[in-house]
């Protein structure tokens, strides 16, 4: 069984993949996850555990491509799962598929109802990780828009006081001041 799943997330693609492959940080924004555990860093040969709806997984990371590709897998109660994530550009924003792979005996069993809850927890993962990265995103550029304004106001007030220099030369008479007052201090 195999469910596949994609969103446009209106941030840049590097901001989108370390959220994503910051393993340890899942719990903070993926409200579904209840625990991480990795140790070391997140590279093919990797296993990490994680805990959702009562689950207990061991991931092993089979292949990374910083920042377009991660592919994971491994077995959870019967069930071995192969789970790759795609990351494409697309203008100011990236695109994430994902596509994940279900198979043994419990899918045999019931393959409708667990194809609708892998269904349902990758809708809900892709939605998680959509919210999040906007909303950092968000606040990124109200950021570097303030840095943007400050800049401005400091070039603004340098050209301003230029102006009153040379409209008014004695106004430098307090900075030489205070400069010489200054060395004669040190």
């Amino acid at each position: 069984m195999v469910v596949r799943r994609e969103v446009r997330i209106k941030a840049p693609i590097e901001l989108v993949w370390r959220l994503h492959t910051d393993v340890r940080k899942w719990p903070a924004w993926q409200s579904d996850i209840d625990s991480t555990q990795l140790d070391g860093p997140l590279a093919p040969g990797a296993t990490f555990r994680w805990s959702t709806h009562g689950l207990d997984v061991a991931s092993t990371v089979y292949a990374i491509e910083a920042p377009r590709r991660i592919l994971w897998g491994g077995p959870a109660q019967g069930i071995t799962g192969v789970h790759e994530w795609t990351f494409t550009p697309d203008g100011d924003a990236t695109i994430v598929r994902t596509a994940e792979s279900w198979e043994g005996d419990p899918v045999r069993a019931d393959a409708e109802n667990l194809r609708a809850a892998l269904d349902a927890s990758l809708a809900s993962w892709l939605e998680l990780l959509r919210v999040t990265a906007e909303a950092k995103a968000a606040k990124r550029a109200r950021k570097a828009r303030r840095r943007r304004f400050g800049r401005f106001l400091a070039w603004a007030s340098l050209a301003l006081t230029a102006l009153f220099v040379l409209a008014e030369p004695w106004l430098l008479l307090p900075v030489v001041l205070f400069v010489v007052a200054l060395g004669l201090g040190a």
